[in-house]
């Protein structure tokens, strides 16, 4: 008699979890490549190996698929963030920043679904209101973890810790942008050098 090779059984919640798992990554990859208007429902699902009628178990539309994989790379972005808030001393000299910061979106795939999510959120506006919720609660997570880092060194920020956030997530973008298309446009500590010098009080200036 032939051994029987014992498989671990998953629940049908799991097995539809794996499946729009995948079919997030599958569009993911599709997306960044080819864009949102430029990625079809059976080209996602080819790719991620299902079919339409999986698909539409998981996702009504392209729309609600594309606010799924935003609200996951956001929740991604936020786990990172919070675990950079356990040394919040290294986040403010900026070593924990740049860690965040390089963990870069140098990855290209990466990028390009942000500047997806960008183009989209200025298009469709249910796609807007879903990347405005996600990017307000990563920006309220890096100013509190600003005014976390200025407390324990006893600093005082020279500008409210959310406007610091907005500058900071437009600085790391705007960067991340010019690394990709020109490597050697710039030193890879930069973005650390300017945080510090972005959250370092200046005197007043006088008239």
């Amino acid at each position: 008699m032939s051994p029987v090779t014992s498989r671990k059984r998953i629940s049908r919640e799991e097995s539809r979890a794996q499946t729009r798992q995948e079919l997030l990554m599958a569009a993911r990859e599709l997306f960044a490549r080819q864009g949102f208007e430029g990625a079809s429902i059976d080209q996602i699902t080819d790719a991620a190996g299902y079919t339409r009628g999986a698909f539409y178990s998981n996702f009504d539309t392209r729309e609600s698929l594309m606010i799924a994989l935003i609200e996951h790379c956001f929740a991604e972005d936020l786990a990172q963030l919070s675990r950079l808030g356990e040394r919040p001393e290294a986040g403010f000299s900026g070593e924990g920043f740049q860690a965040f910061s390089a963990s870069p979106d140098t990855d290209q795939t990466a990028h390009l679904i942000k500047m997806e999510f960008w183009m989209c959120a200025m298009r469709y506006p249910r796609i807007r209101a879903a990347y405005v919720q996600q990017q307000g609660q990563l920006r309220a997570a890096i100013a509190r973890q600003v005014e976390a880092q200025a407390q324990a060194l006893g600093l005082t920020l020279p500008v409210a810790a959310e406007d610091a956030a907005a500058v900071l997530i437009a600085l790391k973008n705007g960067l991340d942008t010019q690394k990709l298309i020109q490597p050697q446009a710039f030193a890879d500590g930069l973005y650390a050098t300017m945080f510090r010098q972005l959250l370092r009080p200046d005197p007043p200036l006088t008239p």
